[in-house]
């Protein structure tokens, strides 16, 4: 469409604001309630423009371009009348540094005023340089208030975590309250009262940790003023260098914007040109880089054991110790321990190494538990096809969505923005899970069944989906349909409930939803893979898929779980089980062990010789002979995959602190220290060039162009897709008379290879705590148990200490708890060679602790 703005015809395509036309077009009005991501509001008022034909000033930011319409953005009633809302607006802000004739030639060093209690102006205003108020204020050239001041009083609340809130600075402009509701769907802000006492803040007044704030720092990222201001901020300048990187904390390799100042990290922003998480980040990528890096924990001289204690040494001597005490041990002997943390060209290393170094089929990897490992593993057993790639848009456009396995906002939080844009334009969703979550409130259904009954209710949804309605050609004809339906009569609806503790009624309202509009996303986490039943769960929910031909996806865990499967998958499935490596550790088969990453082992371990290569010192370090100092995501380069399967690079944001190095490097040159060729790298593109011609799933890794074009892992199908047959060989563990208590035991998410963010990050800590025990509101009062009061933990095989969270989260009945994954396992309640690091549900009674 064509339209005229200050008598220059411009075209504009699809639905477009006035403001938004303007500004693709050069032409500047001023606003400060309106953001890019955000709904029009029409708060501050300053982008009124007049329209030819219409009355009065219309907000630019809320009215829609039409045919022909003439526009004029600028006039000096216009200029006036912005003046005079910009100074109302300034008369309930501290202005006087804005207005100042001398604020030009403020030196920067003022900014050491900023330690003040109270924000009177600019200089003491942590904001200083990064405000939009001042640029708007510079815009309309205000010189002067005509207004007179008054200074709120509002307390400065420093209550929380990671962020301060001074709402004395708040100019009520909505964007933090509208990002919250419309953009994360938390919901924690709003307005509060009328008139001139209008404040924003929660609910009842109450601290963030409160009210279910997930702490991603969206509302501080679009403060407009000073009234969020990130702490670690407060007594720092501007950046003076910006640099990207993809995230390293999770799978869902968010692009981030690292801000350095003087070759410091100052902080991290989620970056808006991030293809995956487009301008959004979690509490992790968003506020704990700068803990992470520059940690008193943090390995940065290598280490060797002398005369029993661990001595600093070079890189040369440390390099050759390692290589002679290696080369003592071959094959069967000695196991390597690698991490779903570490980049594609770190891990084929340390593939490589094992293999040709080492001479060892051991090597082990927490992946082999997380959810693609698991289903892809269950599709080779079976012959099926598996489509594991997606996007994330697919969820967004789904119009049916179920979740299982996983509180999504948490563990994935930028999936839970699409599964939110889906349910914003309408979708159904259905979560199963035995406890709640924030979540919960947007689902259409929570099937709140009993811990351990998963695929009980699947294959009960199941049957009822096929007695409601008639199956397609295609869905009857594939191999394995007749047996699977054949052996759904032995899930007879009326059990339902005595077996899962769901009603028949919910069963069935949850069925016809499953049964309804197309596309279909089901969506399952890590505590639906990781238990011992995982088999019977993923072949239910598999089955489930099939039935209602919806897209199903595995939501895995670590930064690169998926690289890392497709790089040690054949080591997998040619050497031993991660497991069957634990049992050898302790019947003292394996004499050596190369540890690269967090594993809970027993503490009765004893080894011959072990190494631990990381980038932070961990809880198993007094069993170590040699520590050697690994460089973190954000000093090295190298490539992800992330849980879509997007191949993605990161370069350095700074040179690695202190000798530490990259992983690939460390074992390369160990490698040739014990005589191996084909281990003389020089640089990371030599590595990824090798990897690219040796696993076809990323061969196109190691073009140059990666960080200009898509690229995903490449699939392989494997015949085509068919039903299962449903076996329940495993039956969920049941609380006992004297074990009244059914527990779950879960690895904490919240690590970066030995560094524990609840452990080593105060403000982490008070928002997950790994330490927590989460029990109903009704348990505490029937054991008379206080927050935070310690307990002990106790199952038939063993026993824990833990502190108490009340948390109407869990069943009453039901607790929950996770470990850290150096902890050593034998301290935990139900450690089983067998089965670990599966999640454990387990009997467990709890007494009061010390």
């Amino acid at each position: 469409m064509k339209l005229t703005i200050n008598g220059k015809q411009i075209e504009v395509e699809g639905p477009k604001t006035l403001l938004e036309a303007a500004r693709e077009n050069d032409i500047s009005i001023p606003s400060l309630c309106d953001h890019p991501r955000l709904s029009p509001f029409s708060g501050c008022r300053l982008c009124l423009v007049k329209i030819k034909g219409r009355k009065g000033y219309m907000p630019s930011c809320s009215t829609y371009a039409e045919e022909g319409m003439e526009v004029q953005t600028q006039s000096p009633q216009l200029k006036k009348l912005r003046k005079q809302i910009m100074e109302f607006i300034l008369s309930e802000h501290p202005n006087a540094c804005l207005i100042c004739r001398e604020k030009e030639n403020c030196d920067e060093y003022k900014s050491t005023l900023r330690k003040v209690g109270e924000v009177t102006g600019c200089v003491l205003c942590p904001n200083n340089g990064r405000c939009e108020l001042q640029d708007v204020v510079e815009e309309l050239n205000i010189k002067r208030v005509s207004f007179p001041s008054q200074y709120r009083e509002l307390e400065v609340k420093k209550r929380d975590p990671f962020f301060d809130q001074n709402y004395n600075l708040c100019i009520l402009c909505g964007r933090c309250v509208r990002v919250c509701h419309e953009v994360r769907g938390n919901s924690v802000l709003t307005f509060s009262y009328r008139g001139t006492k209008t404040v924003v803040g929660t609910v009842l007044d109450l601290p963030h940790t409160e009210t279910g704030c997930q702490f991603c720092g969206a509302c501080v990222d679009v403060c407009p003023t000073g009234a969020l201001t990130e702490r670690e901020l407060k007594y720092e300048g501007l950046p003076q260098r910006m640099e990207p990187a993809i995230c390293g904390l999770c799978s869902m390799g968010c692009e981030l914007q690292i801000n350095l100042r003087e070759g410091r990290l100052l902080n991290s922003l989620p970056s808006d040109q991030g293809v995956v998480n487009q301008g959004q980040a979690c509490v992790k990528g968003r506020f704990t880089l700068k803990d992470i890096l520059y940690s008193q924990e943090r390995l940065l001289r290598p280490m060797i054991r002398r005369n029993k204690h661990l001595e600093e040494v070079d890189w040369d001597e440390a390099l050759d110790y390692v290589a002679e005490g290696l080369g003592q041990y071959k094959g069967e002997k000695v196991a390597l321990f690698s991490s779903t943390q570490l980049g594609c060209e770190d891990g084929y290393i340390s593939q490589k190494f094992a293999q040709e170094a080492l001479k060892t089929g051991n090597i082990g990897t927490p992946a082999v538990f997380f959810p693609v490992q698991s289903l892809k593993r269950l599709a080779q057993n079976h012959g099926f096809e598996l489509d594991l790639n997606f996007r994330m848009d697919q969820i967004s456009e789904a119009k049916t969505v179920f979740l299982v396995g996983t509180d999504v906002p948490l563990t994935h939080p930028i999936i839970w923005l699409e599964l939110l844009k889906a349910l914003q334009k309408g979708a159904r969703f259905i979560y199963l899970s035995p406890n709640e979550f924030e979540i919960n409130r947007h689902a259409d259904q929570w099937i709140q069944n009993k811990p351990g009954t998963e695929s009980y209710v699947l294959n009960f949804l199941s049957r009822l989906i096929l007695q409601g309605s008639s199956t397609s050609q295609d869905i009857s004809e594939r191999e394995g349909f007749h047996t699977f339906k054949n052996s759904l009569e032995n899930f007879p609806l009326e059990k339902a409930p005595s077996i899962t503790g769901v009603s028949e009624k919910q069963l069935k309202e949850a069925a016809e939803i499953l049964g309804g509009k197309s596309p279909k996303a089901i969506l399952f986490g890590g505590a639906f893979s990781q238990v011992r039943w995982r088999n019977q769960n993923l072949s239910a929910l598999w089955n489930l898929s099939l039935l209602t031909q919806a897209g199903l996806y595995p939501l895995d865990l670590d930064s690169n779980s998926r690289g890392m499967e497709v790089i040690h998958g054949r080591s997998f499935d040619l050497g031993q089980s991660f497991n069957r490596i634990v049992q050898n550790l302790s019947s003292g088969k394996i004499k050596a062990l190369y540890q690269m990453g967090p594993v809970p082992l027993p503490q009765k371990i004893k080894t011959n010789f072990r190494v631990f290569q990381d980038s932070f010192l961990n809880a198993q370090r007094e069993q170590a002979d040699a520590l050697l100092p690994a460089s973190t995501f954000l000093e090295r380069e190298g490539i992800f995959v992330n849980a879509e399967g997007r191949v993605q690079k990161t370069s350095p944001v700074l040179p690695p602190m202190g000798d530490s190095r990259p992983d690939w490097w460390i074992l390369s040159q160990l490698a040739q220290r014990m005589g191996v060729s084909g281990f003389k790298y020089k640089k990371t593109s030599q590595v990824r060039k090798e990897l690219g011609e040796n696993i076809p799933e990323l061969n196109s890794a190691s073009s140059s162009r990666l960080k200009e074009k898509e690229v995903f892992l490449k699939e392989e199908k494997k015949g085509p897709k068919k039903f299962l047959p449903v076996q329940l060989k495993e039956t969920p563990a049941k609380p006992t008379r004297e074990y009244p208590y059914l527990m779950m035991v879960e690895g904490s998410q919240d690590y970066y290879r030995n560094f524990h963010l609840s452990e080593k990050i105060k403000g982490f800590r008070m928002i997950r705590d790994v330490h927590w025990l989460y029990i109903s509101p009704q348990d505490a009062e029937k054991l008379e148990l206080k927050e935070n009061q310690p307990v002990k933990v106790e199952s038939t095989k063993g026993k824990m200490s833990r502190k108490v969270k009340i948390s109407t989260s869990v069943l009453s009945g039901t607790v929950k708890t996770s470990f850290n994954w150096d902890e050593p396992s034998d301290s935990l309640i139900n450690f089983d060679s067998s089965l670990f690091p599966a999640i454990q549900v387990v009997p467990v009674r709890i007494k009061r602790g010390e």
